[in-house]
């Protein structure tokens, strides 16, 4: 009877594992096609980068590896180095005035926005669809706004009301003030919709409880709303950042990087570099460079500003676990 046991166990054990071995690979056959779209069109690619910013090649040529010359030019040498330190600049300036911007902006529509208004789903429609608009065809026909003839809108409005015109694509700083301006319009969409799904989270009993404690407008939205909305402004503070560091269609199509380079993020920097003067090794040396920046900046947000982030849920199940303990 034992050995019948013992047997019965060993049977019983080998069929749950070859179940878990089963439902492991049905798992890893579902995940199979995303994974293979993942290494395929991301991981290969990056890694492929890095391989090719090792290389003097202009993509028709032979290949001639060079080591880490293409990072020592880009840093420190001359031509390229004021070249590309004037690229991180003006991408540092354009990620100051964006950024800031676009979350203040945002923030303010979503608290308009979660008002009982009138066609409060229309406006909130309407401010969605500038971030679902292709970035091309908005872009030229912002560009067409700028203008600074008499088909420029804004320049029009500004003759209406007695002001100067500016010349918006031809003069630093307007031509990136105009660049920001249209970016900013275009991404507050996403921004104000993460910011309503935040604000629609946080309890109306919380509200009403700092206004009985004598807590006006101002003070609810500083003590009550700011502090749970932290977790939102971070996530759309991180996006936003490494989204206005990639930045490249508005550049391209509205300024091209001029006037005179102004507007010659690194983005369109690692375009000239690769597409117009043909040195792909160089260009992917930028890209790395860009994809270090953009996670060095990340790194140092989530360390500092992070801290800073109060998690609603996280207080409260940390004082149920006190509480079960006392």
């Amino acid at each position: 009877m034992a050995e019948i046991e013992e047997y019965n166990k060993e049977v019983s054990m080998r069929r749950k594992k070859l179940k878990r071995i089963k439902e492991a690979i049905t798992g890893y056959l579902f995940i199979s096609p995303a994974t293979l779209i993942l290494l395929t069109f991301s991981i290969f690619p990056s890694l492929f980068v890095f391989y090719i910013s090792m290389l003097r090649w202009n993509m028709i040529g032979p290949k001639q590896f060079i080591g880490l010359q293409n990072y020592e030019n880009l840093l420190f040498r001359s031509p390229y180095a004021p070249e590309f330190w004037h690229s991180v600049l003006v991408t540092v300036e354009y990620v100051a005035l964006s950024v800031p911007l676009q979350i203040a902006i945002s923030l303010g529509l979503a608290i308009l926005l979660m008002k009982p208004i009138r066609f409060r789903g229309f406006f909130r429609l309407g401010i969605f669809i500038s971030y679902v608009t292709p970035l091309v065809a908005t872009s030229i026909v912002w560009m067409w706004m700028f203008k600074e003839n008499d088909y420029g809108i804004i320049n029009a409005i500004f003759k209406m009301l007695h002001l100067h015109t500016v010349k918006w694509l031809l003069s630093f700083p307007p031509a990136l003030i105009a660049i920001v301006i249209y970016v900013s319009w275009h991404e507050i969409g996403f921004d104000t919709i993460i910011f309503m799904a935040g604000l629609s989270n946080i309890s109306q009993e919380l509200k009403e409880a700092a206004e009985i404690d004598g807590a006006n407008a101002t003070g609810v939205f500083w003590n009550v709303v700011w502090p749970l909305l932290s977790p939102t402004t971070f996530f759309i503070l991180i996006i936003s950042m490494i989204g206005a560091f990639k930045m490249f269609t508005p550049v391209f199509v509205m300024t091209s990087g001029g006037p005179y380079n102004s507007t010659t993020t690194m983005g369109y920097y690692l375009y000239v570099k690769a597409f117009q003067d043909w040195r792909a090794g160089y260009a992917s040396a930028v890209a790395v460079m860009l994809f270090i920046f953009i996670f060095a900046l990340t790194l140092l947000n989530m360390r500092f500003t992070g801290r800073k982030v109060f998690y609603a849920g996280e207080t409260q199940s940390n004082g149920e676990v006190a509480n079960e303990k006392a």
